[in-house]
Formats: structure tokens, C-alpha cells, sequence
């Protein structure tokens, strides 16, 4: 039964998230809005966000300046943290497995394993995924004067997925997005917590940054 339930859960919080994302298109690209997502079932979390790039860098296009490279470099490692940007009660005991970030049209991608998945993976794939890293970064750089050139049409997100393992997920009552502080441009984010439970939904922001899971 878990694998069903889990499957269920999943695919409501991936149609939940091409919804909000077709919305966020169809609409006129918004700076300050994001979605946030967070599916629970047994011990496991899932969490993954998409926020517009200039939220994140400041920018929307691929990085042309030393600057800009280094402000890209922070935040890859600022949203490597998701312990201190959506910080979760202490008694949960909530460990960073899977963490991979996405910068969009702006090029670059983080993949990273927390110590209690690192193990799993050998040298030989994780040679292969730094591979196909540069090769991809290769290909941004082989672009990045046609792209920028159009940096004022261009939209990005920013997007990152984690997975977390919890002791005691029944613990998880609220959220504290740190987020806000660590990305001053960012002004609020549409939330959706999905469990075998049920559903809690709302939004958090700059002036209430913590979220009760109902």
C-alpha cells in the first residue's frame, strides 16, 4: 500500500505544480512570487521551489562578469541549506538527503547527496554526472552572447528539489522560511503541503514567514 499511496501523493503534487506554473505564465512574469511544495509520506520529505531567477541572482540571464558569476556561486550554496531556508521543528529530526538546484536560462546545476546517501553512489558516477556538468556549462558559455543580448526578454526560474529523511515527521507542524532573509528580493511564495493526512495550502511572506501545517 505505501508505494500506492506514495504514487498518489506525487502525482497530485506534480499536477499541482504544472498548474501553478502555467498560471505563473499565463500571467505577466512576476518578480517576488514563487511556489513552494512539500509532499510528506512515512519517513521521507520531498520539497521543490521555483522562484524567477532575478529573485535569486538579480539578473535573468546567463552570468557575463566575474560578479555575476560569484553572486551565482553564493547562491547555489545558499540553496544547498534548505535546514536554514525553510527551517523545520528541531523534534522532527529531518536529515538533508538529495539536493539539486537549477538555474534556468541564467545555465548552471547543482547535484548534491547528504551523508547518509553519499555512500551510495560510487566514484564512477559521480565522474559521469561532472561530465555532463561541464559539457553543460560549456554549452551555456558556447550561447551566452546571443542570450545576453536579449537580457531584457529573457524570464527564468530558478528551481530546486530536495529530499529529506525524518525521524519523526509527526512532528512537522510548521515552517519557517529563512528564504526571505537570504533572498531579500524575494517577497512571497505560494505553499502547498501534501501528506497521506491530507492537504495545507497558503502562502507565506516577508512580513509572516512561518507556516502552520494543518
Amino acid at each position: 500500500m505505501k508505494p500506492v499511496i506514495w504514487s498518489a501523493i506525487a502525482t497530485i503534487a506534480l499536477v499541482s505544480a504544472a498548474s501553478a506554473e502555467e498560471k505563473r505564465h499565463a500571467d505577466a512574469h512576476e518578480h517576488g512570487h514563487g511556489v513552494f511544495q512539500m509532499v510528506i509520506e512515512d519517513d521521507h520529505v520531498v520539497i521543490e521551489m521555483a522562484v524567477p531567477a532575478f529573485d535569486i541572482l538579480g539578473f535573468e540571464h546567463t552570468p557575463s562578469t566575474a560578479a555575476q558569476r560569484a553572486v551565482m556561486a553564493d547562491a547555489a550554496s545558499a540553496l544547498s541549506r534548505p535546514d536554514t531556508l525553510f527551517a523545520m521543528p528541531e523534534g522532527a529530526g529531518c536529515a538533508i538527503g538529495q539536493v539539486e538546484i537549477g538555474f534556468g536560462a541564467t545555465g548552471g546545476h547543482r547535484h548534491e547527496h547528504g551523508d547518509e546517501n553519499h555512500d551510495e553512489h560510487d566514484h564512477d558516477e559521480h565522474a559521469e554526472h561532472e561530465e555532463e556538468e561541464h559539457a553543460h556549462e560549456e554549452e551555456h558559455d558556447e550561447h551566452a552572447h546571443e542570450e545576453h543580448g536579449d537580457d531584457k526578454e529573457t524570464h527564468s526560474e530558478v528551481t530546486a528539489f530536495y529530499h529529506l529523511a525524518c525521524e519523526n515527521p509527526d512532528a512537522l507542524d510548521q515552517i519557517e522560511f529563512g528564504c526571505f532573509e537570504a533572498f531579500p528580493n524575494t517577497e512571497e511564495l505560494e505553499v502547498v503541503i501534501l501528506s497521506a493526512a491530507g492537504q495545507s495550502a497558503g502562502e507565506v511572506s516577508r512580513e509572516e514567514m512561518v507556516f502552520e501545517i494543518k
